[in-house]
């Protein structure tokens, strides 16, 4: 079967279950998985015979794709900051809006202008930790999470990408202090409530780690409380809290923050939705 044979049924299979403007980008990219071809040569090669091989693989993915899948998950290839990272399913998948946190810390770190001590709670992927690590070579990284399988994910990420990141297994709601003391304490924690899992995607619910995503109805801030509350003895002088949020909670936290005696910055993301929160004791 020839390339252009093939495209055309993965086309007709998909079309019903991903709008058209979705399908046409993520076409080049899943060929480009299977065969090795860039978009110029997928163009070069259109008429070509495919292997078999290739053909049965492109099969298999579209049956993923058709349960709802994601694609990053069915590569193993997520993209942050211009690198690509290895994601599975203990991990969630990388977002626009956490590039920005971290452009936020980046800006902060070039402002105060010297080596920092920086912690990342619910590494995931690492993509917080190892971006950081990248961007200022100077600064002491730490990747802080519950989850073995999610820091094993992370150590393989920052071996492919040369990180200096030290890596620290701990559970953050059971903890009384934190590995050493930071000037910057970075975290997207878990925040959405049980109670928005019915309106979310397929492809969120079924494939990402709950653990990662969702919080109790009843305590959707636990973590920034812990937070916050290990933060206390945990900043160095001037220490800084860096969150993502939900887009909805922003007046809460900040209040929540101001009561435990931070004094909260609110940022917006590219779309114009309340999504950062730097924080720190108030003087």
């Amino acid at each position: 079967m020839r390339l252009a044979e093939i495209k055309q049924n993965i086309k007709n299979q998909l079309i019903s279950s991903y709008d058209t403007v979705e399908l046409n980008s993520l076409l080049p990219l899943f060929i480009e998985h299977v065969t090795g071809w860039n978009q110029v040569q997928q163009v070069i090669h259109l008429q070509d015979e495919i292997k078999p091989s290739w053909e049965k693989s492109f099969q298999e993915g579209v049956v993923q794709l058709l349960q709802n899948k994601p694609f990053q998950y069915i590569t193993g290839k997520a993209w942050f900051l211009g690198n690509e990272y290895f994601v599975n399913e203990s991990v969630l998948i990388p977002r626009p809006e956490t590039e920005e946190l971290v452009e936020w810390i980046h800006e902060y770190a070039q402002i105060v202008n010297k080596p920092l001590q920086i912690a990342d709670i619910g590494t995931g992927s690492g993509c917080i930790a190892i971006a950081l690590s990248l961007l200022l070579s100077e600064a002491k990284v730490t990747g802080i999470d519950v989850s073995d399988k999610a820091l094993k994910v992370a150590q393989k990420n920052a071996s492919t990408l040369h990180a200096n990141v030290s890596w620290v297994q701990q559970d953050i709601l059971m903890s009384a202090s934190l590995p050493e003391k930071y000037d910057i304490i970075v975290s997207n924690p878990p925040y959405i409530p049980l109670r928005e899992k019915e309106n979310m995607e397929n492809q969120v619910t079924q494939y990402e780690p709950a653990i990662a995503l969702f919080v109790s109805n009843e305590d959707p801030f636990i973590f920034y409380k812990m937070i916050a509350r290990l933060g206390k003895q945990a900043l160095n002088k001037n220490g800084q809290l860096f969150f993502e949020i939900h887009y909805d909670q922003a007046t809460a936290l900040m209040n929540l923050l101001d009561e435990m005696n931070y004094h909260a910055e609110l940022r917006q993301d590219m779309f114009g939705k309340d999504r950062m929160i730097r924080a720190s004791l108030k003087k």
